[in-house]
């Protein structure tokens, strides 16, 4: 991302304090931070990204993002919370770039399906793909804020590990496609069962009216509950279930991998 603070500012409905500057750049992390980006003093119940803002003037960012004023000669750009405001100005600058996302979540999978798509994609046009964990609140937005213009799609995973974070990383990356592995009794503590789990993962198909396709996994149990969901968009499903739209079929496993036959709407290979 190259913007300027002013830019930032207005996006995130924040007040700047000190002059403006361009930064080619977002940072959550004063140790990594780089010459020129701009620095976002996160809050946590165990930490004040505050109290880094001085080693980021040290490694000579352009500014700070912060909740409340602190001693430095950077210039800030106050706001209430700095981890929704790293949210809007991702949202913001989504809005901005001509890509086409792809959002996926599932409790297994959705790391080797990213992969695999963004290896597809990639082939064709520039893709911008989730490197590493930046899958959560944090990480997705900072993702985004990687989006450049040249970038036709952008292939963004979705971790959860409570109710309604799904949602919000939905609502900022706006996909036009979306895809559900599966549900799987992971992180119960975050959603008290598979149920909530199953819930959680059906927020990437309501929270936003943007997307056109629906991938869902006929072979899951909740299946039929995500189908409901879906009221716009396109599904298509996949899986081994007959009534698949994609399915796999002859399924011979062997150490050196597997064979089996793709059913396709259109054609079989």
């Amino acid at each position: 991302m190259e913007s300027t603070l002013a830019y930032a500012a207005d996006s995130m409905q924040g007040t700047l304090h000190g002059g403006d500057a361009s930064f080619c750049g977002v940072s959550s992390d004063s140790r990594t931070l780089q010459s020129g980006e701009l620095f976002f003093a996160l809050q946590g119940p165990n930490f004040d990204g505050s109290e880094f803002v001085a080693m980021a003037e040290e490694r000579q960012a352009a500014g700070a993002v912060v909740q409340k004023m602190v001693s430095t000669e950077l210039p800030i750009i106050v706001v209430d919370d700095a981890q929704k405001a790293l949210g809007k100005l991702a949202a913001d600058w989504r809005k901005q770039m001509p890509a086409r996302v792809i959002g996926i979540t599932g409790s297994n999978g959705k790391t080797t399906l990213k992969e695999l798509v963004a290896s597809c994609l990639s082939l064709s046009a520039k893709t911008l793909a989730t490197l590493g964990n930046l899958n959560n609140e944090i990480g997705m937005p900072l993702m985004l804020l990687r989006l450049a213009p040249e970038h036709r799609y952008a292939v963004i995973e979705m971790g959860a590990n409570h109710a309604g974070e799904i949602a919000w990383l939905t609502s900022l990356a706006e996909p036009e496609v979306v895809a559900i592995t599966n549900a799987a009794p992971a992180h119960l503590e975050g959603f008290g069962s598979l149920d909530g789990v199953v819930r959680a993962k059906a927020e990437i198909l309501t929270g936003t009216a943007r997307p056109q396709f629906a991938i869902l996994n006929a072979d899951d149990e909740a299946y039929a509950f995500w189908l409901a969901k879906v009221t716009a968009a396109t599904v298509l499903s996949f899986g081994f279930a007959p009534a698949a739209d994609v399915r796999a079929s002859d399924v011979v496993a062997t150490k050196d991998g597997s064979t089996f036959l793709l059913h396709m709407p259109d054609s079989d290979l």
